[in-house]
């Protein structure tokens, strides 16, 4: 007879007594903590008062006043209240219509009373685990995006960096898919500002934790003087040897904020964006293999950043799309971004307004853009 969850506190909600003594004595008998209410607000109560909370509510549909549909509604969108299964029981509103209705409602189970108590208590252990799990689930996508939002700077850490007007945004996709290794970086260096943007393939908390570990090296590496391409030769290894599973991509820039000379480093991914204030926008041609493959990654692309100009790195979760071709989606998004004003926040605002609202991936995005400089 499963038991999976025996020990966990569980509500049952019945009007008669009778009722509320039969469950909670096959449950009891099991091994559950029981609690009881006799109507839709003793049942409110308990959960505002319970501790711990109950896990699963054992609900009767033919409740005085609030009916247990509705009281399964009251719950779900409760903001107070965590999610937690219901199970419907009825020994008169059995027909289909009233299963449909309790299922459609967010119910996990409907069962006819009486219940034998074998099937109680398997539909009971089934709706716990299932319940679990998506508890589990949903705990590791919120720790995912806390432990990637601790990681990302803020815009307001970044603007104090000299020499470069930056814009930088992300969105995660968490509503729609689980979080990925999307990632921007931005700080300085001995030869002036580093700037990254990159991708760790997959949408799990693992994918979340390598672009934390990515991250860290990066500045490592990076304060070690370290030329671009040597930084991703470096981050390759690290893959390969700790994390053989996984593939990243990054680009990289190092922008000297006087002269406007970039060195920059691609491992498979978008190429840079430079952005001209007369309309004019260009993609950098630098390419590279990925992280992870152990391969080979060439010098940096020399190119240059001019004052009035702003250069924009992406990841792929704002421009690829299913069944289109990532070509039309990068010319796509050179047009939109040369038709948009040459100003880092307004581009940033501009793509993520456009682009975000149908993507089922991360986003992050970094535009800069030089300012000058004082002479001292």
């Amino acid at each position: 007879m499963p038991r999976s969850g025996a020990g966990a506190t569980i509500l049952v909600v019945d009007d008669h007594e009778p009722n509320r003594f039969a469950v909670g004595s096959v449950l009891g008998r099991a091994g559950y903590r029981v609690l009881e209410a006799g109507s839709s607000a003793e049942a409110l109560a308990v959960l505002h008062g319970a501790d711990p909370l109950p896990e699963l509510a054992i609900i009767d549909v033919r409740l005085p006043g609030v009916s247990g549909f509705e009281l399964a509604r009251q719950i779900a969108a409760d903001p107070k209240l965590p999610r937690i299964p219901i199970v419907h029981i009825s020994a008169e509103a059995n027909d289909a219509h009233d299963r449909i209705q309790g299922l459609k409602g967010g119910a996990s189970a409907y069962l006819a009373s009486p219940v034998a108590p074998e099937e109680l208590l398997a539909t009971v252990g089934v709706a716990l685990s299932a319940g679990r799990e998506a508890q589990a689930a949903g705990d590791e996508r919120r720790f995912a995006f806390e432990l990637q939002q601790a990681f990302l700077p803020p815009a307001e850490k970044l603007a104090s960096l000299a020499g470069i007007d930056l814009a930088v945004g992300y969105e995660p996709a968490m509503e729609r898919s689980q979080l990925g290794g999307d990632f921007y970086a931005a700080f300085a260096v001995e030869r002036g500002v580093l700037l990254a943007v990159g991708d760790v393939a997959g949408h799990s908390l693992a994918a979340a934790t390598i672009m934390v570990e990515l991250r860290h090296v990066l500045r490592a590496y990076a304060l070690e003087s370290h030329e671009p391409h040597h930084i991703l030769q470096l981050m390759d290894r690290l893959l390969v040897h700790f994390h053989p599973e996984v593939t990243a991509t990054m680009c990289l820039v190092v922008l000297d904020v006087h002269s406007g000379a970039m060195e920059i480093a691609n491992a498979g991914h978008l190429p840079p964006l430079v952005v001209s204030p007369d309309g004019q926008a260009r993609y950098l041609p630098v390419h590279g293999p990925l992280l992870g493959l152990d391969l080979a990654h060439k010098p940096a692309t020399p190119a240059r950043l001019e004052l009035d100009q702003v250069l924009l790195m992406v990841t792929d979760g704002l421009i690829e799309r299913p069944r289109i071709d990532l070509a039309d989606s990068l010319e796509e998004l050179r047009q939109r971004a040369a038709d948009t004003p040459c100003i880092p926040h307004t581009l940033r605002d501009a793509l993520l307004r456009h682009y975000s609202t149908d993507t089922e991936d991360d986003i992050a995005l970094l535009a800069v853009r030089r300012q000058p400089i004082e002479s001292t």
